[in-house]
């Protein structure tokens, strides 16, 4: 199952650490996800059938550009 970390600049406070985890567990196939804010991340155990660039793509449509780390 891959993981996948997502930097992402605007996460800046615990609103918008709360409305990036709304996104991702309101995504098919993800199995779990967690935000560093201190860091300004999120990791994501996803399955195979969503890729990262998809996610990535869900959180900027929802106003947190998010570049994939790896």
């Amino acid at each position: 199952m891959p993981e996948t970390t997502f930097h992402i600049p605007s996460l800046t406070d615990q609103d918008a650490a709360d409305s990036v985890m709304f996104v991702l567990h309101d995504l098919p196939c993800i199995h779990q996800a967690d935000v560093n804010l201190p860091e300004r991340s999120a990791w994501v155990s996803h399955s195979t059938m969503i890729a990262a660039e998809d996610i990535a793509t869900a959180l900027a449509e929802a106003g947190f550009d998010a570049q994939v780390l790896g």
